[in-house]
């Protein structure tokens, strides 16, 4: 979990991808980029990020 703003760039990186494949239309991709940036701002900005890793052996 990061609450720094600094995380901003990455949720860009992540909105793209997203938009180009038409999952989700720029306008709304602008959107919620601006909300979270005002998030932040406020000091209320959240990312969870899940991390899962696996191990085996024989």
């Amino acid at each position: 979990m990061f609450t720094a703003p600094a995380m901003l760039p990455l949720l860009a990186r992540l909105a793209e991808p997203a938009c180009a494949g038409g999952a989700v239309d720029r306008d709304r991709a602008d959107e919620w980029l601006a909300e979270q940036r005002r998030r932040a701002e406020a000091g209320r900005f959240l990312v969870a990020i899940p991390f899962f890793v696996a191990s085996a052996s024989a």
